[in-house]
């Protein structure tokens, strides 16, 4: 017979290809993974977004933490001194002695 004729007829060859074509068709249905782990694929791959994100906003907070300590210091510093100056100004501009002492420090009188 020929290969037309093979098409209209329903031979032990055509039902053994239907068979190996039903079990490839079964061993593709198999290999596909299970909803649950497409599911658990996306839940940590979102969970591993979290975690980069919150880390990075957890070290520019550290890092903000400790700038602000080290300003706080600076300026607690800088408002010492500042209050040192304005009790020297004052004494300079109102204690005799002090002024006195100043000017022979700078030797300006003798």
């Amino acid at each position: 017979m020929s290969k037309a004729a093979n098409i209209y007829w329903d031979n032990a060859e055509t039902a053994r290809r239907r068979t190996i074509r039903r079990r490839k068709a079964n061993v593709v249905a198999q290999r596909t993974t299970p909803w649950w782990l497409s599911f658990v694929i996306l839940v940590s791959l979102f969970a591993m977004l979290l975690v980069s994100i919150n880390f990075r906003a957890f070290t520019e907070m550290r890092e903000e933490t400790s700038q602000n300590a080290r300003l706080s210091s600076q300026i607690q510093n800088l408002q010492d001194e500042n209050l040192a100056l304005q009790e020297e100004i004052h004494s300079l501009k109102t204690n005799r002695e002090v002024i006195q002492r100043e000017v022979k420090r700078l030797g300006l009188r003798e």
